[in-house]
């Protein structure tokens, strides 16, 4: 790995808050941090993956703004990383708050006996706001982890509470919900893990790229690493939110847990029987 010249950005000088453990422009001469840039990928492809799922589940068409939510994460998270300018920044930080406010509401239109009504999103919206105006004025990216937290922990009690209110008859969609609910949380714990690593230990990982080839040295890049996994979180949890609503509903419409590695998705029971 070698240091480039601020003064040949092809961005410009770096005026984002943040400047992730990823050296800059060592890979290629218009993307800022690559790896970090291009793991955002993950976020695309695994929502384009959901809402084609769907529309072939005929699921309910409400998880369609959580998925493009999350899709617009990842279109920020990439513009952000490759170019570090603070106008991105926000693009990449503040749809993290939208997309959490939407996964909160969709905890609770999951329940049929919710009467939260309008309510609800109107309260989330004016959280949103607020914090969106108060971030750009204090440009604390702490102040952003503490609301973005407090809208996840939201989301973690009631799909666990969701998850004591399936029936007793659906052995196993309950099982299976307690998984992705395991598996959206494995992702983020991990990635929060690596997340602060990247953070509190980058010298010795720049130290040791520079030791390496920049293909092997990519391992190391574990923002890039956060990304793929809370990509994978977000996408668990959607799932979730796709099965949950039929089983609370108590709907005739049965599906499978289907895997491809450790993506997840549904397919209706009927399709294989009919196999």
């Amino acid at each position: 790995m070698y240091i480039v010249d601020q003064r040949t950005y092809y961005w410009g000088p770096v005026t984002s808050t943040i400047d992730w453990c990823e050296e800059n422009y060592t890979v290629s001469p218009y993307i800022a941090e690559f790896f970090n840039t291009i793991t955002n990928l993950s976020f695309i492809f695994l929502c384009m993956f959901g809402i084609y799922n769907v529309f072939r589940n005929n699921a309910s068409k409400t998880l369609i703004p959580l998925y493009l939510g999350v899709m617009m994460v990842g279109f920020g998270s990439w513009f952000f990383h490759m170019t570090l300018q603070y106008n991105m920044q926000l693009l990449d930080e503040l749809p993290m708050l939208y997309v959490a406010s939407i996964a909160v509401w969709h905890t609770f239109i999951a329940d049929p006996k919710s009467t939260i009504g309008a309510k609800l999103p109107i309260a989330l919206a004016v959280y949103s706001g607020i914090v969106s105006y108060a971030y750009i004025i204090i440009n604390d990216p702490v102040f952003h982890q503490v609301a973005y937290a407090l809208l996840v922990l939201t989301v973690v009690i009631r799909s666990v509470l969701l998850v004591g209110k399936v029936p007793e008859g659906y052995v196993y969609e309950k099982s299976r919900m307690r998984l992705l609910l395991w598996m959206a949380a494995l992702g983020f714990i991990v990635a929060f893990i690596l997340w602060n690593i990247d953070n509190q230990f980058c010298l010795s990982l720049r130290v040791w790229r520079t030791r390496v080839s920049t293909l092997t040295g990519s391992i190391s890049e574990l923002h890039g690493w956060w990304h793929i996994g809370t990509a994978l979180g977000a996408y668990s949890f959607i799932v979730f939110c796709e099965w949950i609503q039929p089983v609370l509903r108590d709907s005739p419409d049965k599906y499978k847990l289907c895997w491809f590695g450790p993506i997840s998705y549904l397919r209706p029971l009927n399709k294989f029987k009919s196999s």
